[in-house]
């Protein structure tokens, strides 16, 4: 899970060093001491619509996968960074919030690495197995580990019935 947090981390860092870079560019050209051009333009003009800069979307190759409006997205990326630095922090956490993952899948990979090496199972034998809990439980009194696998929160199903 080291892994996934190492990588986790350095995507996130790469989208923070985007977003501070283009921004310091955008008040200098707004100050007058550069010029603006059209990524400039583009950056105030999305950003003024409450939209996500082109630059920093998944469609880019360096955000996150989202719909949503500036201030909602913003704010969206700040609760992801939060749950890798505690996580950074304080360890592997009790629960996984699998949507702030920039790519659950290798989340997902490492629980059943995890999983087949401590149980001593060659991983392509290795399924998945989800059981509800509770919608409604306050993660915060999940106080121990899964036995096995993880606990997980954040995950939405599409088309689902």
């Amino acid at each position: 899970m080291n892994t996934v947090l190492t990588q986790e981390a350095e995507r996130y860092n790469t989208l923070i060093a985007t977003m501070e870079k283009e921004l310091i560019l955008y008040m200098k050209a707004n100050r007058g001491r550069i010029s603006f051009n059209a990524d400039l333009e583009s950056l105030g003009t999305r950003m003024m619509a409450n939209e996500v800069p082109f630059t920093w979307t998944e469609e880019a190759g360096c955000g996150f996968l989202s719909i949503k409006p500036l201030t909602n997205w913003l704010t969206d990326l700040s609760n992801r960074i939060q749950f890798f630095k505690n996580w950074e922090e304080n360890g592997t956490p009790k629960c996984f919030w699998v949507s702030g993952f920039f790519f659950p899948q290798a989340f997902l990979t490492g629980m059943k690495q995890n999983f087949a090496r401590k149980n001593k199972l060659p991983i392509d034998v290795v399924e998945f197995d989800f059981e509800w809990v509770n919608d409604k439980i306050d993660l915060e009194t999940i106080t121990e580990h899964a036995p096995y696998g993880g606990y997980i929160s954040g995950l939405f199903l599409e088309g689902g019935s």
